[in-house]
């Protein structure tokens, strides 16, 4: 006995590529998990500055690298006497990617502590990244955060002050304020210290020299 098949194969073919289709995992909603995952702590702002990060960059342009040397020095000297008061440990991962896209990595300055890195290298790297680094324009960027807005609202409404951080944001976006801190809880928890290098230098020049 020939067994029929309730649909054509066809049709079948169509509705398991549209089950496929649905089943990707969005990069937005999948970026906004791992941050959550590495840092629980995580704000609406410190998810801003990531995604800004990604596609902004380090966010200005650096015309003098020697006020960003003497600026580096400086904080590579806090961070230190920090570690060595015992006020913090280093963090677990030196290098983590930004955004959705990864065009950004945060470099932490533990590989320059660690001798993985010299201070120099991590600075020309950050200095070519801001100056020559890729970046959307603002208004590309104003789309972008709408879209990650509306992923936050649908699906991480559980956000500690979702709605207030998202709205503030809004209003100084609307100012042209484009460039965040992160948040006061995430600086509490986690003393950030860290240089925004784009990908390709990152691959090229840091990667090698960091295992990570």
């Amino acid at each position: 006995m020939t067994q029929k098949f309730p649909i054509s194969l066809k049709a079948f073919s169509f509705l398991v590529l549209l089950c496929l289709a649905s089943c990707q995992s969005d990069p937005t909603r999948e970026a906004i998990n791992q941050q959550l995952k590495m840092y629980p702590e995580t704000r609406v702002q410190d998810i801003y500055k990531s995604f800004c990060q990604d596609n902004l960059g380090p966010g200005h342009l650096i015309p003098n690298p020697e006020a960003a040397k003497a600026y580096l020095l400086e904080e590579l000297q806090a961070f230190r006497e920090d570690l060595e008061n015992g006020r913090y440990d280093k963090p677990s991962m030196r290098c983590v990617s930004v955004g959705d896209a990864g065009n950004y990595v945060r470099v932490d300055l533990s590989v320059v502590l660690d001798g993985l890195v010299d201070e120099e290298t991590l600075l020309a790297a950050f200095v070519r990244s801001a100056n020559e680094g890729k970046t959307l324009s603002t208004d590309e960027w104003k789309e972008k955060w709408a879209a990650v807005a509306a992923v936050i609202r649908k699906d991480f409404p559980a956000l500690a002050d979702a709605e207030k951080d998202l709205a503030a944001i809004d209003s100084l976006m609307a100012e042209g304020h484009f460039i965040l801190h992160h948040s006061r809880i995430f600086n509490e928890t986690y003393h950030p210290h860290y240089r925004i290098v784009a990908r390709d230098i990152f691959d090229k020049e840091l990667k090698p020299r960091i295992n990570d």
